[in-house]
């Protein structure tokens, strides 16, 4: 019966239960294995020494913590004429001291339980809880495919500061499908070396790329996928808008007087927001902002203006006349951010309009989960472990958001 249980509750055959014993509220079952061969070639003929007993930990039964104890034999074998240890098995990996039923089970209770939570319901060591996830991971993401995949978003994320240096990664996500295909340190194009080689190597048919306007991606991304559409999103274009408008605000507050920095202080968000999101009292506010700083109404009016062009355009020439109608309205201004903007708008009009072009793709879903990353980061206080920490972003597409880290 007991040897039966072995097999239905651990999964363990090929031991014959021996004796049970009980220590502080455990439950540990002695076992011995039914037949010896030779690790090496199969052979019965063999000579098998005791050489120690090792404790592992296996799956509760009931609320009852439960091990098992075997003993490991040395075998020297008559065929091949080698000394070899005797293997378990029931085991994940030769040092593994909890049974492969349990690491199963420490598995599938991660999308449920803090790595914290099933240390205490197993009275394990965190590590040994964190080392069951980090090898299964390891195995799960040895190999991504990137045979087919067509459409792909490049992003940089910033992690933490380290030694007073700013921390980024750089990620890879293939678009239709979600999947992580590649976490890079760093950010630019050296953060994407080994993900070139592997391009090159998988010959994949990447047809878009939707990323920001760094100069650094462009070159990597003309260097590695000549052949792929660039799509700077509309996300990405608001956002340097923005930047600009802001520069210009900041510039504007040094210029004034104390009197009228008193009208701009605490108001850097009511020239950022979109104008629709804005309560009638703020709007009537920032039009008498607009009207007594010309220089930075005037920005804020081409802020939205260039907002319009990706509500009004209905393809891609359309939107191509738009545009260059803003860049020739921008210089007029004379305002220097907003003549740099028309000259960064100009230089990437091609990726700009390619929205239009396919079909409103966006980078959108990028930045969304650039969101659940950050979720990642504040759940675990950081990661120490840069390796887990990789492994996790690339699971983090088949992640429940509630669950703890």
């Amino acid at each position: 019966m007991s040897t039966s249980l072995l097999y239905h509750t651990q999964n363990i055959v090929g031991f014959q239960h021996q004796s049970y014993k009980f220590e502080k509220g455990k439950v540990i079952e002695l076992i011995n294995r039914n037949v010896f061969t030779c690790p090496k070639c199969s052979s019965h003929n063999i000579s098998v020494f005791p050489s120690r007993t090792r404790r592992i930990q296996c799956d509760k039964i009931g609320k009852k913590l439960f091990y098992i104890e075997v003993n490991i034999h040395r075998i020297y074998c008559r065929n091949c004429k080698v000394v070899s240890t005797d293997s378990l098995p029931f085991l994940s990996h030769p040092k593994s001291r909890i049974s492969s039923s349990l690491k199963r089970t420490i598995i599938e209770l991660r999308s449920e339980m803090s790595i914290s939570a099933i240390s205490k319901y197993f009275e394990l060591d965190w590590r040994i809880v964190k080392d069951c996830e980090k090898r299964y991971l390891k195995k799960k993401f040895k190999a991504i495919k990137l045979k087919n995949v067509r459409i792909i978003g490049i992003d940089e994320i910033y992690v933490t500061r380290v030694k007073g240096k700013e921390k980024y990664i750089t990620v890879v996500r293939d678009l239709e499908s979600g999947a992580v295909l590649y976490v890079g340190s760093g950010k630019g194009a050296k953060s994407l070396d080994r993900f070139g080689k592997r391009l090159r190597h998988s010959k994949c048919n990447v047809k878009a790329i939707a990323m920001d306007m760094s100069k650094a991606y462009i070159s990597w991304v003309e260097e590695n996928l000549p052949n792929a559409q660039k799509v700077f999103d509309h996300f990405h274009v608001i956002k340097l808008m923005n930047d600009k408008l802001d520069k210009i605000r900041r510039r504007t507050a040094k210029e004034i007087d104390e009197e009228q920095k008193t009208l701009l202080k605490n108001q850097r968000f009511l020239f950022l927001r979109n104008v629709e999101d804005l309560e009638p009292d703020a709007k009537q506010l920032l039009d008498n902002l607009r009207k007594v700083f010309k220089g930075l109404g005037d920005a804020s009016m081409m802020k939205e203006a260039l907002r319009s062009i990706y509500h009004m355009a209905g393809n891609a020439v359309e939107a191509e006349a738009a545009f260059k109608n803003w860049c020739s309205i921008a210089r007029q201004t004379q305002i220097k951010e907003l003549i740099d903007m028309a000259k960064t708008i100009e230089n990437n009009l091609d990726g700009i309009t390619a929205y239009w072009k396919m079909s409103g793709l966006t980078n959108a879903s990028m930045e969304g989960f650039n969101n659940k990353i950050r979720w990642l980061i504040r759940q675990a206080y950081g990661f120490r472990d840069d390796e887990y920490f990789t492994l996790k972003i690339y699971n983090l597409p088949n992640t429940k958001v509630e669950a703890n880290i």
